[in-house]
């Protein structure tokens, strides 16, 4: 037996409590929110550090020892894949400079 599909229905009229016209002006004026000058001044770098997305290959052995990595953990301490590997890049990079700043 065929069901039917609920009609989709009209938003809801605002009281007549809240039709008050300055009231209106106020809302359909919106704003927006003004950040605290801590919050401002924190930021220490003046270039943004855009997101860049691309793709890589790893071998199936590889990303099979991940998986077993992942396994290993209790759920609530896994990580995904990606975050996985950007960790392990992040640790390549301070091992490296580490390296390059004793020479």
């Amino acid at each position: 037996m065929a069901t039917k599909k609920p009609k989709l229905g009209l938003p809801p009229t605002p009281p007549a409590s809240l039709s008050n016209a300055a009231m209106q002006e106020m809302i359909s004026k919106g704003g927006s929110v003004l950040e605290p000058s801590v919050v401002t001044t924190a930021k220490h770098t003046p270039e943004e550090d855009k997101l860049k997305s691309f793709t890589f290959k790893i071998y199936e052995s590889e990303l099979a020892q991940i998986r077993a990595i992942q396994d290993s953990l209790p759920k609530r301490d896994r990580i995904s894949i990606h975050d996985f590997v950007l960790d392990a890049v992040k640790e390549k990079i301070k091992k490296m400079a580490k390296k390059s700043n004793l020479k």
